[in-house]
């Protein structure tokens, strides 16, 4: 048999790669003895299934058997003894099955006589089946899938257009569920992804054209949608499986027909036809079969023969042949060597229990002497002697995507030249090692060598060195250059180094120290990088923060090319097998493993995001398989803390689910150039500012410069007296006693003491909307700073510090009683509802507004805050959202830091009215407790049980509704319309609400599903609001008919 080996100097660099052509199976190589020889086969990889070809290099004694031992070899093939080797001619019906003891250019030589070279066809296939092949092929997934590719081959250029449609439509829709097994089974029912399908895969690839031809596109992607969803839960083996049994019983792959008849015939033409006898065990005389040719009756010896291999577990013939002078007599015993020793006799086989004997008439044999079996009998019993094996080699090159370093030696290093030092990281093959090249130019540098491991198996070796072969054709300030290659075992990688590491190891431990305009300088010169792949049509497949590494601190350079591919005359790459990074990918790249230079986009803006947060990896907590899910559903990474608008709408572009929508890294490039500026424009503005408050900080506090202090409105407390003191925009400017301490300025930078960063001023107010900790306000201390006195310059003296503690209790408290004097007073005046929605007397512990202070919930040992009225957000709002944030959970992060506790709801009267059988007034408070004991369960609740608290809520709006509806035709006609809209705006709530609770079902287990929960609870407080609201507007109605008398 002839062995074979691989030799990575016979493949070609991306850019000058092999052109095959069916049929395009001789080549001789100038000035060398050896030719080369492409051969057909179905084990599948990323091109076209018409052209998986592997490239072989045979001599003069090459057998059919070593090519055939080779090919299954480098797929890690077990049942060996299924494969057959064919010879089709591609303009006739003429086909050839070669045996494997044939000489691959005595074949050559017999057949290309008659025809042309680029008319044969060399094809292996699968041809000996055993008994329950199936079951047998399960365990050994190169033959299943060969056998499977080979099967649907046939199937398509044989059948298919006479099938059924509905057969057709089922095993068109199993192809696409196995070749793209890792879509959801509901990826078909997206627009945009079965275009991809019909346009860019093409459906041609799944069904039959006469199908395509008579169903209109619309009716057939119905039918398409509605078959796959057949067969939406099935793996990549049951898909196949399932295949063969609804293919079976309309095309019987298993067998082969051939035309021929029993017996001997004695007519003129028999020396054109061919005969073959079969001697059976036991049978008195041989079966002869008559062939209409010689050519049927050797693919017929060929098949049966094959067989009796596969049962026996042998590898050598079963045909015995004539000489080739027509003579029938068998070829003389050769004998062995020790045949004279004592005990032991050798004789020729002649019958056998199990073998059966073939014999062809008129046959010339065309490849080497055929030795027979022979017997060694010795005390021990008997066994079979094989004749010994040829030493003839053969080269073999899978025609494949794969890259080796080309023949010329440009880039090879010495290995002398190289210190070996200590070890940094761990790689795909092997460790990554620091070390020194002793080079003429730099006799010290600094490189990083890339180790491979296992590089004595020649695919490893070359999957290797592909790395080097890519990056060899790049020159990119970051992009990390090749330094030069050791193709000697044990192969070496050498490149630049990077003495900072990987990005994302970078990111993480300088957390605290690198500023936001650092980051997107980073995300800029990837884009830089990448830019430049794309113009060499190149994809990188892998963009993530870990293959980015560190060269300085304002330098990044991108790594990591094992995955890159180069696209030739498509415009885009389809990955066969082997491991990807799903939570980056993008999702035509999970369900079809289709990638473009707009899948490198979409993974772009993963690392742009992964940067911004820091080294944080996406979709944390999230398994692989249902990251599609997620993403087809609409959910994208979240906005990143610090993370500017502008380029947090650069990501969202990245993510467009369509690929054609998504910016070039042309124009990503432009676009961060312009934020990078913006960003350095807004430091620089920063750094200015805070120069400008530590030269303020310098001044002598004693001038009387500037005007004194604004003194708060009459019968209204100033906002210093309400919650600890709340140093004024002046105060902020003039000293730094007091600073809000954790409350991130623009772009997440932290606000330092007294900063007079712009809108400073509003910070307060803000955070006290936002459910803000009183903890996080900085009170007055008096060894805060050097100067411990606070400037009264409106007074002219500076007070002790106890005289000034005094004095701001004493302040409160008057502040307090005025404020109760004043909600007294407002108790006799006609209510307003236009002031707020629905405000309640705080004095009672009722249910407030949006803009009050107390709530149902209330913060516990938390002192009642007395303070002007402010301006009702709308609702939705910060203020709002903040105003129900405490019927969360305490453990919850959205009111962390805060303990609270449920207090009594009994809303009181907001006129003077009497309330005895007031069912309007039963009514409300019915509903607003409804939503007080739906926002206290909804954290903890699962999906399943928000339905019945919102319906809940619902009966009680009912009932409500339907008791103002009783009330109405009592009331004045004018007050009606004004009703009506409240009641509307109560449905409209309630409406809003549902939807709420839809999208907190829809996210379950995600990262959107906390924040639907509070807009959940957000609609709820609407609602109790408005209802508070309609009650305020019918006890107006009803004090505009009692005609009220205001008291004095």
């Amino acid at each position: 048999m002839a062995a074979a080996y691989l030799d990575p100097n016979l493949n070609h660099t991306p850019n000058s790669s092999t052109k095959t052509h069916l049929g395009a199976g001789v080549e001789r190589s100038p000035g060398a003895m050896e030719r080369v020889l492409k051969v057909f086969h179905y084990f599948e990889n990323s091109s076209e299934p018409a052209t998986w070809a592997s490239i072989i290099r045979h001599g003069d004694a090459t057998d059919v058997r070593g090519i055939i031992q080779k090919i299954v070899d480098s797929h890690k093939v077990k049942h060996v003894a299924c494969y057959g080797f064919r010879l089709s001619h591609l303009r006739s019906e003429e086909v050839h099955w070669l045996h494997l003891d044939m000489g691959v250019s005595n074949v050559r030589e017999k057949y290309e006589l008659a025809h042309p070279p680029e008319e044969w066809k060399y094809e292996l296939r699968i041809r000996y089946l055993p008994k329950g092949f199936l079951n047998q092929f399960t365990e050994d997934k190169p033959t299943l899938n060969f056998f499977y590719q080979q099967v649907k081959s046939d199937y398509m250029s044989e059948i298919a257009d006479r099938v059924d449609q509905d057969i057709a439509l089922k095993l068109g829709c199993l192809e696409i569920r196995r070749s793209y097994w890792e879509m959801r089974g509901n990826a078909l029912e997206k627009k945009s992804n079965y275009e991809v399908l019909e346009k860019d895969v093409g459906l041609k690839r799944f069904f039959p054209r006469s199908l395509l031809d008579s169903v209109k596109a619309k009716t057939l992607r119905k039918l398409i949608q509605q078959t796959f969803r057949q067969f939406a839960n099935l793996n990549r083996e049951e898909s196949i499986l399932k295949f063969f049994e609804i293919l079976s019983p309309v095309y019987r792959f298993d067998k082969e027909c051939f035309k021929c008849a029993l017996g001997y015939s004695n007519s003129e033409d028999k020396d054109r036809k061919g005969m073959l006898q079969l001697k059976i065990a036991g049978a008195p005389e041989p079966l002869t079969v008559t062939a209409p040719s010689l050519t049927i009756a050797e693919n017929m010896a060929d098949l049966i023969d094959g067989y009796c291999r596969l049962v026996n577990g042998a590898t050598q013939s079963f045909i015995i042949r004539p000489q080739k002078e027509g003579e029938r007599a068998l070829p003389s015993i050769p004998k062995l060597a020790n045949s004279e020793k004592q005990g032991v006799r050798t004789h020729a086989v002649s019958v056998s229990v199990c073998f059966p004997w073939y014999v062809f008439k008129n046959y010339v044999p065309f490849f080497p002497p055929f030795k027979m079996w022979e017997i060694e009998e010795n005390g021990n019993g008997k066994h079979l002697l094989w004749p010994q094996e040829t030493d003839d080699y053969a080269e073999i090159i899978d025609e494949e995507d794969t890259y080796t370093m080309p023949s010329t030696r440009d880039y090879e290093i010495q290995r002398e030249r190289i210190e070996l030092g200590r070890c940094i990281g761990e790689g795909q093959f092997g460790d990554v090692h620091q070390g020194v090249y002793m080079s003429p130019e730099n006799p010290a540098l600094a490189v990083a060598i890339k180790t491979c491991k296992n590089c004595t198996s020649d695919s490893v070796r070359e999957k290797f060195l592909q790395e080097a072969l890519t990056m060899r054709q790049f020159d990119h300030p970051h992009i990390v250059k090749l330094i030069g290659v050791i193709t000697e075992n044990p192969v070496w990688i050498i490149m630049e180094l990077c003495t900072l590491g990987e990005l994302r190891s970078f990111l993480q431990v300088r957390k605290y120290s690198l500023d936001l305009a650092s980051l997107i300088l980073y995300a800029y010169q990837l884009s830089t990088a990448l830019a430049y792949l794309e113009s060499k049509r190149f994809v990188h497949r892998d963009i993530a923060a870990r293959n980015v590494l560190v060269s300085s601190n304002d330098c990044v350079k991108l790594g990591d090319f094992g995955l890159s591919r180069y696209m030739e005359d498509s415009t885009y790459y389809k990955a066969s097998k082997g491991k990807l990074p799903i939570k980056w990918m993008a999702p035509e790249s999970i369900n079809f493993r289709r990638f473009t230079s707009a899948s490198d986009v979409w993974m772009f803006g993963v690392c742009m995001w992964e940067i911004l947060m820091h080294g944080v990896k996406p979709f944390q907590g999230v398994k692989n398989n249902d990251v599609i899910g997620r993403i087809e559903n609409g959910e994208r990474l979240p906005m990143p803390p610090n993370c500017p608008p502008t380029l947090y709408s650069l990501m969202t572009k990245c993510w467009a689910y369509d690929p054609s929508r998504r910016p070039r890294f042309t124009e990503l490039k432009a676009q961060l150039s312009t934020i990078l500026e913006e960003e350095k424009v807004q430091q620089e503005e920063r750094m200015r500012m805070e120069s400008r408050r530590q030269v303020t900080v310098s001044w002598d506090s004693g001038g009387s410069d500037e005007a004194p202090p604004k003194p708060s409105r009459p019968g209204y407390p100033s906002p210093r007296s309400s919650e600890g003191f709340y140093p004024s925009p002046q105060h902020m400017v003039q000293t730094n006693h007091y600073q809000v301490s954790g409350y991130p300025a623009s772009h997440g930078i932290p606000a330092m003491a007294g900063s007079i960063y712009p809108g400073q001023a509003s910070l307060l107010d803000q955070t006290d909307s936002w459910n803000h900790r009183p903890q996080e306000i900085s009170m007055w201390q008096p060894n805060m700073e050097d100067s411990a006195a606070l400037d009264l310059r409106g007074i002219g003296q500076v007070l002790p510090t106890h005289l000034m503690e005094e004095r701001l209790i004493r302040q409160q408290q008057e502040m307090e009683e005025d404020q109760r004097w004043l909600e007294k007073e407002e108790r006799f005046l006609k209510p307003d509802v236009r002031l707020s929605r629905g405000s309640i007397d705080r004095e009672d512990g009722s249910l407030q507004g949006p803009t009050g202070n107390q709530h149902i919930y209330q913060p516990v040992g938390k002192p009642d805050p007395a303070a002007p009225p402010k301006k009702p957000p709308r609702p939705g709002a910060p203020g709002h959202l903040g105003s129900l944030a405490s019927l969360s959970s305490p453990g919850d992060s959205y009111n962390e830091g805060v303990k609270l506790q449920p207090q009594e709801i009994s809303p009181p009267p907001t006129a003077n009215l009497d309330r005895s059988n007031d069912r309007v007034y039963e009514n409300v408070t019915g509903l607003v407790k409804a939503v007080i004991e739906m926002s206290s369960k909804i954290q903890p609740a699962p999906p399943e049980e928000y339905v019945p608290m919102v319906k809940e809520v619902g009966l009680a709006l009912r009932t409500l509704l339907a008791t103002v509806d009783e009330t109405l035709p009592v009331l004045p006609a004018s007050t009606h319309r004004e009703i009506e809209m409240a009641q509307k705006l109560l449905n409209s709530d309630l409406g809003e609400l549902i939807n709420k609770m839809k999208l907190a079902q829809q996210y379950v287990m995600t990262s959107l599903q906390q924040e639907y929960k509070k807009q959940m609870l957000t609609a709820a407080h609407a609602l109790a609001v408005d209802a508070k609201n309609l009650l305020d507007v019918i006890d107006q109605a009803r004090l505009r008919m009692l005609g009220p008398t205001r008291p004095h």
